[in-house]
């Protein structure tokens, strides 16, 4: 019996095109005067700290931010640059420059199952900062309490079955009582060897239908049994 959703966000409840051409954008454009006017802020520091450890070496202020820019432009998966994206993000979410756009049906069906007692949470390469303020401010207004947890790449990678198991007894549920949803087909692959429920989702301009895929491929949240 299902008792939860388990939901990824690109690609999945908002388009990949958000974040590739709004929010990176967003965080490139003001990543040299974020770091100037807050370095010295305990936070910031420690992401300049931990880039410093990724890259092996000492580095200037100037050098860090260059570092981020160019993760920014790679696509990196990595904390630090997922933390200083969201402090970021977070100024343009709260003054209104930036909405979030979600699909029509991924906002309708989580509305539906939140109603019905369904618990939600979400699973991102975003951090969770990031993640709140996303749906802390989207086209639809405030949504973040459809969700009851969480998850980015801390607990671990997406792509690896083990992260499934650990959010499965973060929350309490079974995997096999937990729906996923993900436009990703490595990370529906991990989800479902870790005994979830899995659904791909395939929507134009974000994936591809990939031939004899061994699990269910959707094009919208209304196509999902429970």
């Amino acid at each position: 019996m299902v008792k939860a959703f388990l939901i990824d966000i690109e690609g999945t409840v908002a388009p990949i095109s958000f974040v590739k051409d709004v929010l990176f954008p967003y965080s490139k454009e003001r990543m040299e005067r974020f770091v100037r006017e807050n370095r010295n802020k305990p936070e910031v520091q420690k992401v300049i700290e931990q880039v410093m450890e990724i890259e092996g070496r000492q580095m200037s202020p100037e050098e860090v931010v260059e570092t981020l820019k160019r993760w920014i432009d790679e696509d990196r998966k990595i904390a630090p640059l997922k933390d200083i994206q969201g402090y970021i993000w977070k100024e343009g979410f709260e003054s209104g420059k930036i909405k979030a756009p979600l699909y029509e049906d991924a906002y309708r069906k989580m509305k539906e199952w939140k109603e019905k007692g369904y618990r939600l949470f979400i699973y991102s390469s975003g951090s969770v900062q990031a993640q709140k303020l996303f749906f802390s401010h989207t086209e639809k207004g405030n949504i973040l309490d459809f969700f009851e947890g969480h998850f980015d790449t801390k607990i671990g990678g997406k792509k690896e079955t083990q992260s499934y198991k650990k959010i499965s007894e973060s929350i309490g549920i079974p995997t096999e009582e937990i729906v996923f949803l993900s436009d990703n087909p490595d990370e529906i692959k991990a989800a479902a060897e870790a005994g979830m429920k899995v659904y791909r989702l395939v929507r134009p301009g974000d994936a591809e239908y990939i031939e004899n895929f061994q699990y269910p491929q959707i094009k919208s949240f209304d196509e999902v049994k429970i």
